[in-house]
Formats: structure tokens, sequence, C-alpha cells
């Protein structure tokens, strides 16, 4: 018979990602940066589900994009190899999570990058297999999601799918996003015409950068924030030039560690490894309190021959 309980799984977590309190860091993707300074990776709990049966142990991490962490066969204790399925959720965060029937857990997200709810199923019946069953689901249309009702949720995702239903002005029965959170109040408020500037040194949070969202950020009233969030949209498109004049006019409008540190991504883009670690310098020294703007930025200075200054700047890094 098959048992699903919550638990949780010590795992070496940084600090930066597009979930965490400097999110802006991952705003326009991964940057190789030449990395010379160990990134501090602490070991901490991350909340997941674990569903077992009389031979099989499977860990789901629902504070992690409902990933499958592992699989286990209790009977002839060792791993059990699997392949990650084709669709990987850009979420990196918690997810919404409910049992379904005895042998089954949902996690639902809405993934921003691609504009799309989706819902995956782990199944584990009796017998040595997990099955696992991913829905992607276009809201434009859909009034059912699933047939089966699920139980009550034992994990709370993100607001974003609840933001993207209020766009559309749809509803989608059978899923869990009802509910907005303060990660969504900006563009809630550009939703109904203007996003308010906050306060620069403050990370802006997650940008949205699918065609909606960016004509909205097009036509609003310009500050640094629309600005900056209209430069990612860009930046996805592959429209550096405009991405770079967004930013650059977003630090025009008002200074902030986050445009700077994205104008570095830009010069290093195009082999301009100095002028990448001038902007990043510069971020750093206006935000002491992220860590992880001096670390990228003493990567840069050393490789850019800067032995002094990336001495200087380390000093302030938490060790």
């Amino acid at each position: 018979m098959t048992q699903l309980r919550q638990a949780e799984v010590v795992l070496p977590v940084a600090e930066c990602g597009p979930d965490g309190p400097v999110s802006a860091l991952g705003a326009i993707g991964a940057v190789p940066w030449p990395r010379r300074t160990a990134r501090p990776r602490d070991p901490r709990p991350v909340p997941a589900v674990v569903l077992e049966n009389d031979r099989l142990i499977a860990t789901v991490l629902i504070g992690r994009g409902g990933r499958l962490h592992s699989l286990w066969h209790r009977l002839e204790h060792r791993p059990v190899p699997f392949s990650v399925s084709a669709f990987r959720p850009a979420s990196g965060g918690p997810v919404f999570a409910a049992p379904v029937g005895e042998d089954t857990l949902r996690v639902w997200e809405w993934d921003t990058a691609r504009d799309l709810p989706y819902q995956i199923d782990f199944v584990l019946s009796d017998g040595e297999a997990l099955r696992v069953d991913t829905k992607i689901r276009d809201p434009r249309g859909h009034t059912e999601w699933d047939e089966q009702t699920p139980g009550d949720l034992i994990s709370v995702g993100s607001g974003w799918g609840a933001l993207e239903l209020t766009r559309l002005g749809v509803r989608l029965p059978g899923s869990p996003f009802t509910a907005l959170g303060p990660e969504q109040r900006p563009w809630l408020e550009l939703l109904r015409g203007n996003m308010a500037a906050t306060d620069p040194e403050l990370p802006p949070g997650r940008s949205l950068v699918s065609g909606p969202w960016r004509a909205m950020l097009e036509t609003a009233p310009e500050n640094w924030l629309t600005a900056y969030h209209l430069g990612v949209a860009r930046w996805q498109a592959r429209e550096n030039e405009a991405a770079i004049a967004a930013w650059q006019r977003s630090i025009e409008l008002a200074v902030s560690p986050w445009a700077l540190r994205n104008l570095a991504v830009a010069e290093f883009g195009c082999g301009h490894v100095r002028e990448a670690a001038e902007l990043l310098t510069a971020a750093a020294w206006s935000t002491p309190t992220v860590p992880d703007l001096s670390v990228e930025a003493v990567d840069l200075l050393l490789a850019a021959g800067q032995a002094d200054e990336a001495a200087t700047l380390l000093r302030r890094v938490p060790g």
C-alpha cells in the first residue's frame, strides 16, 4: 500500500536564485563569469514529500520546483536510476502540492519563462515503477484542468498563476492558482496602468517577459523600475542593444545596482572584461547587503588583472 508523508532533505543551497532574496542576480540568465572565488553553499533543509510502497521510496522536492530528487529500491538497498522528464520546470521555489487518491502526489506551478501552467503527477502504485505524468495547459479556452479532485494542499506555491489568470480574465477550475502575493503587487499595478517606482537599492523582483507584459511596460509611465524590467524582456527576446538602452535609461532615472549588474553582463558578453568589472564593482559598492554582487565583482576584477581592487572588495564579503 502506498504511503505519502512530508519530509525535509538537507541540500547545499546557494543564496542567489530566481526566488531568493537577490532574485535580480538571475534575472537575465546564468552568466559564465570567470569563477575564482568559492561560493558559499550552506546545507539547508528543503521541503519534500516522500511516496513509498513496499518496494520503492520516491522523494520529490516540493520546495525546489517539484523535482524528483531520488528513487530508492527498498528490497535491494540501492538507488534506482531515472531520467528526468523532457519538460523541466523553470520554477526553483516552492510549488503547490496535494495528494490525489491513495497513490499520487500532484504538483502545480505557473512557469513564467514559458507563460504556461504545468501539472505533474507522481504515481506510485503497487509494483516497482514510479510513473510521472506531466501536463501543460494553455488556459485560453480550457475550462477544466483535471477530473480528479485533489486533497488539501500540503505546499503552497507562488501567486504568478493567479496574476496571469487575472490578466486573462479567466478561471482554471481544478488548479490552485487563486491567491496573489506581495511579489505580484507591482505587476497588478501595471495591469491597472502604472507600476510605481520602488527604492532602487531594493531588489526589483522577478521580471515578466511575455509579449503582453512587455507591451504594458512599453506604454506605462516611465521610471527606473519599468525601464529595468523592459530591458530584461528585451534581453530575453535577444534584442540586446534595445535591452542595453533600457538599462541605461533606468540608470538615468535612478541608479540601481541591478541595472548596473545587467549592463556588466552585456559588456562581458561582448568580451569587455574590464568594463564589466567596473560596472559590477560599482554595483557591489552600492549594495553592501548583497554579498553575491561583491563575489561576482571580485571574479571579474581578478580576470581583469586588478588584484588589489579585488582584495579590497573581498574584505567586505562575509566569511
